[in-house]
C-alpha cells in the first residue's frame, strides 16, 4: 500500500511537471498577433486623363496604389507609385479615420519641381511618422573575375539603368485587392538600351497582409499587417557583358526629428529553419530614442529561376550606408509630393548586389529575383517554430525526464524499504521482550 501511495505521488508530481512544461512551451511560442483592417485601391479619386491610360510622352501608366491598414487606434498608410521612379511612401497615424488625399493635377500637370504637397493625409496633427523608400537605379556591370561584388573604381560599369525612365503597365490589370497583390512591370525608356528589354521586363510584386505569418514561398520573411512585402525581378534582359551581374540602388528618406538616427543591422541566427543555408537577416531601421519607427527587412539571398527552390538561391551583398544629396532624389517621386522640404530630411542610400563567385553570374539564367519588407514599428524577429521546439523538447527534455522520475521513483522504493525494514524491527525487539517475561 505505501509503495502504490508513493507511485501515485510520482505521478501527480510528473503530471504537474508536464503541465507546467506544456504551458510555458506556449509562452515561449506564443505571439501579440492582431490583425488589421487592410484595402487596397489603384489611383483613388483620380478623374483625368493621365490616371486612365498611359497617355504621357512615354506611354507609361500614371500608376499609384493606396494600401491602407486600419487598426483599433491607429492607421498606416503605404503609397506604391511608379510616378517619377518606383517608391513606397508610409506614413503611421494616431487616428483609425485618418485619410489621404491625393492632388492629382498637381501630381501629374505639374511641371518638375513644382509636385510638393501633391500628397497629404489628414487631419495632420495624427501623423506620427513618415517614411519612404525609393528605388533610384539599376546597376549593371561586367564580373572578369568572378568577385561577385561592385568595383569601387566603376571598372567594368555600364551605364546604369534609371527607374525614373521607365515605362511602366497598368498595374490595376494585376491588381488583386482580395489577395491584396499586384504587380509593376516595367521596361526601360533609355534609347540606347530599348532593345535590351525587347523580350525582359523588371518588376515589383507587392503584397499586404492583415494578419501574422510566414511568406509561402522562399525565403519564407515573416510579415505582419504593419507592412507590405515586396519581389523584384529582373527577368529576361538582356545582358550587355558575358558574366554580367546586377545590383539596385535604394533611397532611404525619414523624418529628421531630435534623437532620431538610421541603423543598418546585420543579425545572426543558429537557425535556417524557413531558409536553409541563410543564417543572417538585414534590417535598415530608423530609430528614436531607442524605439524603432520603421524599417526595410530582408536575407541575403535571391534566387535564379521562376520557381524558388535551394538549388536555384544565390547570395546578395548589402554595402554600407551613405548620406545622399537631394540632387539624388528624383524630381517626380511622390516621396517629393509628400515631403515639403527634401533638405530638412534624413536621406541614406545603399547598394545591394545580386550572385556569389562561382554561381554563373546573371548570364546563366537571366533571372534574378529578391524579396524585401517595409514596415512601421519594430521588424519581426526570427523565432524557433514550435516543431523545432517540440523536437528539442522531445531530445533533451524526454532523458531528463526519465532520469527525474527513475531518481524519484528510486527514492520512493528505498524510503519504503528502509520503514518496512524498521517496523520488522520494531516488531522483532517488542515479540522477544514478551517472550522473556512470559518465561
Amino acid at each position: 500500500m505505501a509503495a502504490s501511495r508513493q507511485a501515485r505521488r510520482v505521478y501527480t508530481c510528473w503530471s504537474r511537471f508536464s503541465f507546467a512544461f506544456f504551458v510555458l512551451t506556449s509562452l515561449v511560442v506564443g505571439n501579440d498577433s492582431f490583425s488589421r483592417q487592410v484595402s487596397m485601391h489603384y489611383n483613388p479619386g483620380c478623374n483625368i486623363t493621365e490616371c486612365q491610360s498611359s497617355s504621357n510622352d512615354n506611354n507609361s501608366h500614371s500608376n499609384l496604389v493606396h494600401v491602407l491598414a486600419r487598426g483599433n487606434r491607429d492607421s498606416i498608410h503605404y503609397v506604391w507609385s511608379t510616378i517619377g521612379a518606383p517608391t513606397v511612401l508610409m506614413v503611421h497615424t494616431t487616428s483609425k479615420e485618418s485619410k489621404l488625399t491625393v492632388d492629382w493635377e498637381k501630381l501629374l500637370r505639374t511641371t518638375k519641381g513644382g509636385i510638393s504637397g501633391a500628397i497629404t493625409v489628414e487631419p495632420s496633427n495624427a501623423v506620427d511618422f513618415s517614411m519612404a523608400v525609393i528605388f533610384n537605379k539599376i546597376w549593371e556591370y561586367e564580373d572578369l573575375h568572378d568577385k561577385s561584388e561592385l568595383p569601387e573604381d566603376n571598372t567594368g560599369m555600364f551605364e546604369a539603368y534609371d527607374l525614373a525612365q521607365m515605362r511602366w503597365d497598368d498595374f490595376n490589370v494585376t491588381m488583386n485587392a482580395t489577395s491584396l497583390t499586384g504587380n509593376f512591370t516595367g521596361t526601360t525608356t533609355q534609347s540606347d538600351m530599348e532593345s535590351l528589354f525587347q523580350n525582359g521586363s523588371i518588376s515589383f510584386k507587392i503584397h499586404a497582409f492583415s494578419t501574422d505569418d510566414r511568406s509561402a514561398d522562399l525565403p519564407h520573411l515573416q510579415y505582419t499587417s504593419n507592412q507590405t512585402q515586396f519581389d523584384f525581378t529582373i527577368d529576361s534582359v538582356e545582358p550587355r557583358g558575358n558574366m554580367s551581374r546586377y545590383a539596385m540602388e535604394l533611397t532611404f528618406i525619414t523624418e529628421d526629428k531630435k534623437g532620431m538616427h538610421v541603423d543598418l543591422k546585420k543579425l545572426q541566427s543558429i537557425d535556417d529553419e524557413y531558409t536553409p543555408g541563410v543564417f543572417q537577416l538585414f534590417e535598415l531601421t530608423t530609430m528614436h530614442s531607442d524605439q524603432t519607427e520603421s524599417y526595410v527587412q530582408w536575407k541575403p539571398v535571391c534566387y535564379t529561376k521562376h520557381t524558388r527552390t535551394m538549388g536555384v538561391a544565390t547570395p546578395t551583398k548589402t554595402y554600407n550606408l551613405k548620406d545622399l544629396d537631394t540632387k539624388g532624389i528624383p524630381a517626380d517621386t511622390i516621396a517629393r509630393a509628400y515631403f515639403t522640404n527634401m533638405d530638412s530630411l534624413q536621406r541614406k542610400a545603399l547598394n545591394i548586389s545580386f550572385g556569389l563567385t562561382g554561381d554563373g553570374s546573371y548570364v546563366a539564367t537571366n533571372f534574378t529575383s529578391w524579396t524585401a519588407s517595409v514596415g512601421y514599428g519594430a521588424p519581426p524577429s526570427e523565432k524557433l517554430s514550435l516543431l523545432i521546439i517540440v523536437v528539442i523538447s522531445t531530445g533533451l527534455g524526454i532523458p531528463v525526464a526519465i532520469i527525474m522520475f527513475g531518481g524519484l521513483f528510486m527514492c520512493c522504493r528505498r524510503k519504503d524499504s528502509e520503514k518496512g525494514e524498521k517496523e520488522k524491527d520494531e516488531y522483532t525487539r517488542v515479540n522477544g521482550s514478551e517472550t522473556d517475561v512470559i518465561n
